[in-house]
């Protein structure tokens, strides 16, 4: 099985997280990119802080590694 390697970026500050924090999320069903509720629970996840919903494309980008 092959598994796609994503590294998300937050380009703008959202809430209280700062521009610049980054996340990596793989996945193994898809090489799409990741959905908006995949972003925010991985910053949650790893800054344990609620991300408010925001437009993905305008906040994060996504670079497929």
């Amino acid at each position: 099985m092959y598994s796609f390697h994503w590294t998300v970026k937050a380009v703008k500050q959202v809430g209280k997280l700062p521009a610049g924090a980054w996340v990596e999320i793989i996945k193994t069903t898809t090489s799409s990119k990741p959905t908006p509720i995949e972003i925010f629970r991985a910053f949650e996840q790893k800054y344990g802080m609620k991300i408010p919903s925001v437009s993905t494309d305008q906040y994060f980008t996504c670079i497929k590694g």
